[in-house]
């Protein structure tokens, strides 16, 4: 989902900063009262609520393996970790070892809260001075709803769609909806069934207008499966391990639908070309390049710097051959 302000329950987080090598890390005072317990799991840790009374309490307490953690919280880390395990197999930077987080952020935390939409990714990690579950470590932060309608089922990867943002932010400073969440609508499907979303046919578009009025205005574009489909003409076989494949939630249905998305390799070169796009920028401008203010990554001008580099990319795929590519790679 898109950025947003938390909730009234974290207000604070902006209130004190302390500089760090790489990224800077917020240091609210909240004890997070509401999120009384911690589930760990490898990078992750899941706070969640077991006051019924509170609002944050997740309804669905099924505890299919009789280990008091509900299986929500246990699903929620299952697809954490299967997305990360599988995004570093495809050769994705984890955002953990990412130049701009690596010795800043020691772990991912999920707040597992009641909230308006399915989820939130936050740029900049916290250490939570004031919760001692907190371990005195920085994290990156998540905030998924406590009530996904029979989450894992009815095809939900919101935990997948959220930790790719943090890819997103760990590679380069660039925002936009456009980018960040039609990118990631692409990603997710990683655990989903098919190829890539939709059916990968909308043409690329061929003139300046098309460009701004079906991309760059609209979050969930079809950009990115267009894309998908034109870098890569195989059958999108991910080869993952199949101890990662045959992994389950804890009702037993798989965490991956199937084994195929195409366009991956487009995606991480992508990135990397937008990684270095961005130092380019920061050096040019003088801005710290792991701490841009907000009106500098969400500028309309980054456009101009983010299409050349998905220009650049497509020549490295050879994605020059047809007119529709030829057209696309006309437009400044």
């Amino acid at each position: 989902m898109k950025i947003q302000i938390y909730s009234t329950l974290f207000t604070s987080i902006l209130c004190c900063m302390q500089v760090s090598a790489a990224s800077i890390c917020n240091t609210p005072k909240s004890t997070l009262s509401a999120l009384d317990r911690v589930y760990k799991s490898n990078q992750f840790r899941i706070y969640y609520s077991s006051q019924v009374d509170n609002e944050h309490y997740i309804p669905d307490q099924t505890d299919l393996n009789h280990n008091q953690i509900p299986d929500y919280v246990e699903n929620i880390a299952i697809q954490a970790n299967a997305t990360t395990d599988a995004l570093t197999v495809l050769g994705f930077k984890h955002p953990l070892q990412s130049a701009r987080y690596k010795n800043v952020a020691h772990y991912i935390d999920i707040h597992v809260l009641k909230m308006s939409g399915n989820g939130v990714a936050y740029e900049l990690p916290s250490h939570w001075i004031n919760k001692a579950s907190k371990e005195n470590k920085c994290a990156l932060l998540l905030v998924i709803r406590h009530n996904l309608e029979g989450f894992p089922r009815n095809n939900w990867t919101t935990v997948t769609h959220e930790i790719f943002h943090l890819y997103q932010y760990g590679y380069s400073q660039f925002k936009g909806g456009w980018y960040l969440e039609g990118m990631t609508n692409l990603m997710e499907r990683l655990l989903k069934q098919g190829t890539q979303g939709g059916n990968g046919l909308t043409p690329l578009p061929s003139i300046s207008s098309e460009l701004e009025q079906k991309v760059y205005n609209v979050p969930y574009n079809h950009l990115w499966h267009r894309l998908a489909v034109l870098s890569d003409q195989t059958d999108g076989q991910l080869s993952l391990p199949k101890s990662l494949l045959n992994r389950t939630y804890l009702d037993g249905s798989k965490v991956f639908k199937d084994d195929k998305l195409k366009g991956h390799a487009f995606i991480k070169t992508l990135l990397e070309n937008m990684d270095t796009m961005s130092h380019q920028l920061s050096k040019e401008n003088n801005w710290d390049q792991y701490n841009w203010a907000e009106t500098a990554q969400q500028a309309p001008s980054n456009r101009a710097y983010m299409l050349n580099m998905i220009q650049k990319t497509m020549h490295q795929f050879e994605m020059n051959q047809t007119l529709e590519q030829q057209n696309f790679l006309k437009l400044k």
